[in-house]
């Protein structure tokens, strides 16, 4: 009897030491693949914990860094498989929730994923990882102000998140918020230049730059067709401070200008543009516009003299240099300008208005009627309809009734061209 008590006693022994002898080795196993996993050694990582688990199967943060080690080789399933399995075990074990949640964002499952967050982010309010990957994965579900909110905490967090940063640049850049997707990046680029690396977001910055010009150009163009030309400045001078060099925005901004009769901020802008890109044949003859009204008719004439040669085939050029010359007197030059004109697109009724004129000081009544005519045809306003009308019955009276009998001692009428036939550009024409 004492004989089999004491191999009993043994046996108990030798059992209590195997098991804390298995222990051991399950640490060792556990610690070694701390170390493969810090040096990004993952399969090395992945046996070792797989040991250790195997030595004892209920050790969570080896289920936990073994799944760490799966998300990082992109083997999501695996890693999501781990972490609910320490989640099991450990209902309150708060690292493998958040990060079966950010394997559960990158493996597209974003519903589970947020399950998982949220509930992190109850219970860990000051963790950036937690708040960036929600408002990551509220990004990909198209709930932007969710995003917003999730990002912007995890960056009041940890300002030196430059992934959250670079996901609310992204968000905001979404949401076309350019103004604040801009800013973001910015911010972003010069955290990173302090790391030494900020080539790609300089990039980002150009590529949103330009996004944001032509959306504030876009926007203004719409604002100015809505009669909203204070506006459309608005937006053209902010798209000038990003975009100093923008002929185009130049050009409409010069053009609301002149609309609104602010000729010198015009002249400005036609300027600045002409230094941008001198070949520009139509800012020429804008600008020649300009001087007209600005009562500058030797430079309005260098102007349109330089638009024509670089561009021929410009019937507006063509007539409001031949105003130009009507106005001053040579009706000749006026004459062959309308013509010209006239030839180019024959569509414009302005043209043939400004040559009826001419017609009427050469006393020519029935080409002038003609003309009239033709202009009548080409135009639906109402209040000028009945302007050429009266014009017409004015000639035709002047002749009992016949235009045509117009003769040497016919009434000479000397009448200038009206400033309205200047034939304008409009901006996003």
């Amino acid at each position: 009897m004492m004989k089999a008590l004491y191999l009993l006693i043994i046996i108990g022994v030798f059992c209590v030491c195997g098991g804390a002898y298995a222990q051991e080795e399950a640490v060792e196993s556990y610690n070694q693949g701390v170390d493969a996993l810090a040096q990004d050694k993952l399969d090395d990582a992945i046996n070792l914990f797989s040991r250790a688990i195997k030595l004892d199967p209920v050790d969570v943060y080896a289920y936990n860094n073994r799944g760490v080690a799966y998300k990082r080789k992109g083997d999501y399933e695996k890693a999501i498989q781990d972490y609910s399995r320490a989640l099991e075990i450990k209902p309150d074990y708060l690292a493998a929730q958040v990060n079966r949640g950010i394997a559960r964002y990158r493996k597209g499952d974003y519903d589970p994923a947020l399950e998982d967050l949220e509930t992190a982010a109850r219970q860990r309010k000051k963790d950036p990882v937690v708040f960036a990957t929600l408002g990551l994965v509220y990004k990909e579900k198209g709930d932007f102000d969710k995003a917003i909110k999730n990002l912007r905490e995890a960056v009041a967090i940890n300002k030196s998140s430059a992934v959250a940063q670079k996901a609310l640049g992204e968000v905001y850049e979404a949401k076309k918020d350019y103004e604040k997707a801009l800013d973001t990046y910015l911010k972003l680029r010069d955290m990173l230049a302090k790391r030494g690396g900020s080539e790609d977001i300089d990039k980002r910055i150009d590529r949103l730059r330009s996004s944001y010009v032509l959306e504030l150009y876009t926007q203004g163009l719409e604002n100015y067709r809505l009669g909203n030309a204070k506006q459309a400045l608005a937006l053209w001078t902010t798209g000038l401070k990003l975009d100093p060099r923008n002929v185009q925005i130049l050009r409409d901004r010069g053009l609301t200008f002149y609309k609104l009769g602010q000729y010198q901020k015009a002249l400005e802008d036609f300027n600045r543009a002409l230094e941008i890109d001198p070949a520009k044949a139509e800012i020429f003859r804008v600008r020649g516009d300009t001087y007209y009204r600005l009562k500058k008719a030797d430079k309005a004439l260098e102007d349109y003299q330089n638009a024509i040669s670089m561009n021929p085939n410009d019937a507006i050029c063509y007539n409001n240099r031949g105003l130009l010359f009507h106005e001053n007197g040579d009706v000749d030059r006026a004459f062959d300008d309308y013509t010209k004109a006239i030839s180019i697109d024959p569509t414009n009724a302005s043209f043939y208005e400004n040559r009826a004129l001419i017609y009427v000081a050469r006393s020519n009544n029935s080409n002038a009627v003609e003309d009239y005519k033709k202009a009548l045809s080409l135009t639906d306003q109402e209040k000028t309809r009945e302007i050429i009308n009266q014009k017409i019955s004015v000639l035709t009276e002047k002749n009992g009734g016949n235009a045509d009998e117009s003769g040497p001692d016919s009434d000479r009428t000397t009448e200038k061209a009206s400033g309205n036939s200047l034939t304008d550009t409009r901006p996003g024409r």
